[in-house]
């Protein structure tokens, strides 16, 4: 279902949250012809996608991945122009946002599995305290995507829902950091080996805040301001990528390169250094091999999980426009579509 949701949502790249750096319309690389290819399969996806939602809106995977992957699967839908209570997906959107609702705990956490009493406990086991983290800032940022396409109904039921999320992102982000380095980012629920942040939560819960901030929500820009900070210290200056953790320097691959490169253009910083380096290095680690693991890249090993890093750069890569969006979409296309099932799934990761 991941594998899938990656595929989709790489497709319809240019839907993102910010608009793409300026140049030329991000849409001219195409011929109308492949556009129509393009939307075929989006289509024939979301229809595929559509039967796997379960009677209660959530769509499946396990107990710890939820409501981040029925959160995915909404996210699919909207960016294609779906929109809630309306048209053919108007219901099963619906029931969807209903489900990541209801998966609030009563301290905030949007979470399946999740500490559930009026305070935020971190003593959890590692399996609940990495996923939790994972859950709560991609189910705010549909949220907040969802926010203003909602009735007044929904719009009433679900602000409450979001400021609370809000609220627990803002505490985890002002939690004490063992190392001055980690300071401004986001990690585990869990004191995991003592690191208190990454590169890839900390781009899901800035995407969350910039979502909500965009939707009028109030988001002090110093919090912004401090987590693009260490965003900018992952960046490897000698190697021209980002790294998962300031403790490892070896942990550069295709989905934090992305995650980097989004983080910076959500703050206007597409044409920084970082971010312009960082989309060289993903045309160069390419995804040109449908679901073919990651290479070694001189010394910076890139085996990360192929359908994370493809969501991500094909995020990262439009919002950097020009040259980047020109190289690394008409190809792309050509991999998924042609990698994709006669039922409009794409198999699982290697």
């Amino acid at each position: 279902m991941r594998a899938f949701l990656c595929c989709c949502m790489a497709l319809l790249s240019f839907s993102a949250l910010a608009e793409p750096s300026e140049g030329e319309s991000p849409r001219q690389i195409l011929t109308d012809t492949e556009w129509e290819r393009v939307n075929k399969s989006v289509d024939q996806a979301l229809e595929w996608l559509a039967h796997q939602q379960n009677p209660d809106g959530s769509f499946p995977t396990s107990p710890t991945g939820q409501p981040a992957v029925s959160s995915l699967c909404t996210m699919a839908f909207l960016a294609q122009g779906h929109l809630p209570g309306e048209g053919k997906y108007g219901d099963h959107l619906q029931k969807a946002l209903d489900y990541i609702v209801s998966c609030q705990k009563r301290n905030g956490i949007l979470a399946a599995v999740a500490p559930n009493g009026s305070q935020i406990s971190r003593t959890v086991q590692h399996n609940i305290g990495y996923t939790v983290s994972y859950n709560h800032a991609i189910a705010g940022l549909v949220l907040s995507e969802s926010f203003s396409m909602a009735g007044s109904e929904r719009t009433k039921t679900t602000q409450p829902v979001i400021q609370k999320a809000l609220d627990v992102s803002f505490a985890m982000q002002d939690w004490p950091n063992e190392q001055d380095r980690d300071k401004g980012g986001w990690r585990y629920l869990d004191d995991y080996e003592h690191i208190d942040s990454d590169l890839s939560i900390t781009g899901w819960q800035l995407m969350f805040l910039r979502s909500a901030k965009n939707a009028g929500f109030e988001v002090e820009q110093q919090r912004i301001e401090r987590a693009v900070a260490y965003v900018r210290r992952c960046f490897l200056k000698d190697k021209g990528t980002f790294t998962y953790k300031l403790e490892r320097r070896d942990r550069a691959s295709r989905g934090m390169a992305g995650a980097g490169i989004l983080a910076l253009a959500h703050s206007g910083l597409h044409h920084t250094s970082e971010a312009q380096r960082a989309g060289d290095w993903v045309l160069k680690s390419g995804f040109q091999r449908y679901n073919a693991p990651g290479r070694v890249t001189g010394d910076i090993r890139s085996d990360d999980r192929y359908h994370y890093g493809l969501l991500l750069c094909s995020q990262a890569m439009y919002q950097l426009g020009g040259r980047h969006w020109r190289e690394f979409f008409p190809p792309m296309v050509k991999v998924l579509i042609s990698g994709q099932n006669a039922d409009g799934s794409w198999q699982a990761d290697v």
